[in-house]
This record gives structure tokens, C-alpha cells and sequence, in this order.
């Protein structure tokens, strides 16, 4: 774990001295290289940063915080962004998260959360960079491009949230194994799934919705109630219809039969 920390490079962008004053002295007990900055800085500067994660308060960019947000996601997909922030309403966490976000703290929290919620979100962008140089990855008509984070069919893009793409990659990989929701939520989300948290059934019901509307030939996500579930390319057969034996003289017959008799 020591060497793993030591490994992390972080940038902070948060004014709130306080928090961020502890914040610094629990990264320096762990090893960690970091750069707090007290406003926002351009995407291409945390290139050359060379950071493996981002921690960062959208209030202080003020009414700029969601479109920073939306510019680093869409700009560093290998980047972990963490957003910690206080006085957050649920909506505003999910629309986060979807725009492309990891991962949501509200403020106050504990240092120490912070520290390990960091820790989770660059565990889960070192599993994906170590599968970057492996080739597409084909399952029906699906083509998965762990390069690119995204899908295509027919060559056009499937057009998924980073968070999509993740769910996606980890099903690919397990082709034709029962997963259960627990196990994905932690090696996607990164961490354990808190009881009653709908969000794996959420994002496979847009993602199965994604992939069968531009790929309705087959059925990728296959559910199993009560465990999980499993990804394999399954055509759909429809089912055959019973040929009429009657033939022509039978059905005048049949239809003369339910006339009313006459008078």
C-alpha cells in the first residue's frame, strides 16, 4: 500500500485553507507528489502536471465549476477527478457523475475519506491504462476500443459516458461470466456498494438500451435476478408460427360456421 501511495501525484484545487492544510499533511505522510492551486488552471497544464488524479471544490470556479468540470472529463478520460464540495443536492451528484466525474464528497468530510476515495479512483484508471495496448475488442457487433474509451458499431461511435464505457470494458472482458452487482460497483465505481444503491441496475439499463438500439440483431446484457449479471452476443430468434393445416376449404368452412343462421 506505501508504495502504491507513493506513486500518486495529486492536484488540489480547492481555497478552503483548512481542509486543504490537512489534507496536504495526510498526502505528505503518504508519499504522495502534489499541487494545490486556489483556482482553476487549463486542462493542458494538468498534463504537464503528469497527475494521476484531481481533487476539486466546483465552487471555486463559481458559476464556472460545471463547465470545468465538463472540459477536464471530456479532455483527460484517463484522469481520476474527484469533486469535494459542500452543500450539494442529489441531483447535482448525479449530474456530476454523468457528465464524467469519478467520484463525489460532500463537505465536511474527513480527510482521511478523501484520502482513500483518491486512493480507489487512480487504482481503477491504473487497471484501465494497463489494458490500453491490448487490440479492439469484438463481441457480436460491438467493437470496443479500450484506446479511444468507447464502442462502435459499423465504425460510429456508441457515443458513452466515460462511466458507460467503464461498465462496458469490464462486461467485455468478462464475456460470458455471471458477475454479481457487487463486483461490478466495486471495480468500476471503486469502492463497496452501500445497501440499497441502484446505481449498477441504472447505468446497465442505459447501457443495454445504447447498445440494442444501435445493434438490434443481438442482446448483449442478459440479467440474472438476484446475482447479476452477464454479457455475451445472443441473437434473438423469433419464435416459429404454426403452419395452418386447414388450407382454403377449411377456413370458407370455419367462416361460414360463425355466420348467423338465417331467418
Amino acid at each position: 500500500m506505501n508504495q502504491e501511495r507513493a506513486a500518486l501525484r495529486v492536484a488540489v484545487i480547492d481555497n478552503d485553507s483548512g481542509f486543504v492544510q490537512v489534507l496536504v499533511n495526510r498526502m505528505d505522510s503518504a508519499g504522495w507528489k502534489h499541487r494545490v492551486l486556489a483556482s482553476a488552471v487549463p486542462p493542458e497544464e494538468l498534463v504537464a502536471m503528469k497527475v494521476n488524479a484531481v481533487l476539486v471544490d466546483l465552487k471555486v470556479m463559481a458559476g464556472e465549476g460545471w463547465a470545468y468540470l465538463e472540459r477536464i472529463c471530456g479532455f483527460l478520460p484517463d484522469l481520476g477527478v474527484i469533486v469535494c464540495t459542500e452543500g450539494a443536492t442529489v441531483s447535482q451528484r448525479v449530474r456530476g457523475l454523468r457528465i464524467g466525474a469519478d467520484d463525489w464528497i460532500t463537505k465536511p468530510c474527513h480527510p482521511e475519506e478523501a484520502i482513500a476515495r483518491i486512493e480507489a479512483v487512480a487504482r481503477r484508471r491504473r487497471r484501465h491504462s494497463g489494458v490500453q495496448e491490448v487490440g479492439p475488442l469484438m463481441i457480436g457487433e460491438i467493437e470496443i476500443r479500450s484506446d479511444q474509451f468507447q464502442a462502435f458499431v459499423s465504425g460510429q461511435s456508441l457515443d458513452l459516458t466515460r462511466r458507460e464505457f467503464e461498465l462496458l470494458q469490464l462486461l467485455g472482458e468478462s464475456e460470458g461470466q455471471v458477475l454479481e452487482r457487487e463486483t461490478i460497483y466495486q471495480k468500476v465505481w471503486g469502492y463497496s456498494m452501500a445497501h440499497g444503491d441502484r446505481s449498477v441496475d441504472v447505468f446497465i439499463r442505459k447501457l443495454r438500451n445504447k447498445l440494442e438500439r444501435r445493434s438490434p440483431a443481438f442482446s448483449y446484457i442478459h440479467t440474472h435476478f438476484g446475482v447479476g449479471y452477464r454479457f455475451a452476443a445472443e441473437t434473438s430468434i423469433p419464435e416459429p408460427q404454426a403452419p395452418d393445416k386447414g388450407g382454403p376449404d377449411r377456413a370458407q368452412k370455419t367462416s361460414t360456421e360463425v355466420l348467423p343462421a338465417s331467418v
